[in-house]
């Protein structure tokens, strides 16, 4: 298994986590648009070497997951920083271990970046978060309206 900055994948590998994400996620945001994610994921999270950026992880040259690094996440919270936003593994790998691999990686990047804690919200998944050691913060308003929960992790 190895760890990839998106600025050390391939176009088509690229372009695979832009069509993944907003696929899944444009469901879920219907004001989300395809070009503003593309260009989001092209030009700020595959050119940057600090935060904000973005990981793939790969297996046998496959992508099966990835994550971006964010400095601010929520509009209404920037007092946190940073986060771990965007968390995906594709169908075919999920509930294998990926995931806690993943995260455990981004955790990581973040303590040998100076960090000595990490954000993420979500209303998807908190049983995962809290299964793999976040603590439930409070309960935070999404950008697009609603409500998600924070979590936060040390990074020691």
């Amino acid at each position: 298994m190895v760890f990839k900055k998106f600025n050390e994948l391939s176009k088509d590998e690229l372009d695979k986590i832009i069509n993944k994400h907003y696929n899944h996620w444009s469901q879920y945001s219907p004001t989300m648009d395809y070009e503003n994610t593309k260009n989001k994921f092209e030009n700020i999270y595959a050119k940057n070497e600090s935060i904000p950026f973005g990981i793939a992880m790969l297996e046998n040259e496959e992508i099966i997951g990835f994550l971006v690094f964010k400095p601010h996440c929520l509009e209404k919270y920037p007092e946190y920083t940073p986060w771990i936003s965007d968390v995906m593994i594709f169908d075919d790998f999920r509930g294998q271990g990926y995931g806690t691999k993943l995260v455990n990686e981004a955790l990581n990047i973040l303590k040998s970046l100076g960090y000595e804690k990490a954000y993420l919200w979500t209303d998807k998944a908190p049983e995962f978060y809290e299964k793999i050691g976040f603590t439930y913060e409070h309960e935070v308003e999404k950008n697009e309206g609603g409500y998600g929960r924070l979590y936060s992790k040390s990074t020691k």
